[in-house]
């Protein structure tokens, strides 16, 4: 029995640790330090642009800002993010529903007459620590 608790312990300490991944977001673009960065990571096509498994959200600033989300499962994702200006807390669109807030998404992925799809803007965490950049538009 004892032994089984120590492989167990063991397991936990050193296998574990190996499938947590931190990923950081450069994000590039921004034209003005007011408001806020708001991040969204996605892991599942079917809750794209719906509920993001993680959210983040960091402080603007005219040269760019990095956030990291940390302790992540290897595996595909994909990020939207949006620079809210205004820090009202929405994606701001005007009449006609056009956005008025810079945006982007990973992969600097676009879609055709609204945004991308989780295809477009995935990519793979397959490594401990990775970093990508986002340029908003």
């Amino acid at each position: 029995m004892k032994f089984a608790k120590f492989t167990a312990v063991c397991a936990v300490t050193f296998i574990l640790p190996a499938y947590a991944a931190d990923l950081t977001v450069e994000i590039k673009g921004l034209t003005s330090a007011n408001g806020k960065v708001l991040i969204a990571l996605y892991d599942k096509a079917d809750n794209w642009m719906k509920q993001g498994l993680k959210m983040g959200r960091t402080a603007a600033q005219k040269d760019g800002v990095t956030y990291e989300f940390k302790d992540l499962p290897l595996g595909e994702y994909a990020l939207s993010i949006h620079h809210d200006e205004n820090d009202n807390g929405k994606f701001d669109t005007n009449l006609v529903g056009m956005p008025i807030e810079p945006y982007g998404f990973s992969n600097d992925a676009m879609g055709n007459f609204g945004p991308p799809t989780f295809e477009q803007a995935k990519f793979k965490l397959d490594v401990t620590k990775k970093t990508i950049t986002l340029n908003l538009k």
